[in-house]
């Protein structure tokens, strides 16, 4: 199958690469549960570990998609630099009026 568009081959790929981490993290994760002896230190571990196939991986997904779609970017990039600057004149108020900020 070919692409004839650089831009084209760029979504192709950037869809491709965000399926096989969700993918790499699903199955990385299963498999190092069933892969570690069961001692009873590591019972907290693979109860660490489940987190990610049974909760992580399925929320991912959806931030990805999400992410791929340019509103969506833009309206995330627009709330971080709102957010950084107030938090810039929170602290430069906090500096002129003689408060440490820590």
């Amino acid at each position: 199958m070919r692409i004839p568009s650089a831009t084209g081959r760029k979504k192709a790929f950037s869809t491709c690469s965000s399926h096989l981490t969700v993918v790499i993290l699903f199955y990385w994760s299963i498999s190092t549960v069933y892969v570690l002896p069961h001692h009873d230190t590591q019972i907290s571990l693979n109860k660490l570990i489940s987190v990610f196939y049974t909760i992580l991986t399925p929320l991912v997904n959806p931030l990805i998609y999400s992410l791929r779609n340019k509103e969506m970017v833009k309206t995330i990039k627009e709330i971080v630099v709102s957010k950084a600057s107030r938090f810039t004149e929170v602290s430069s108020s906090a500096m002129s009026s003689g408060v440490e900020t820590s």
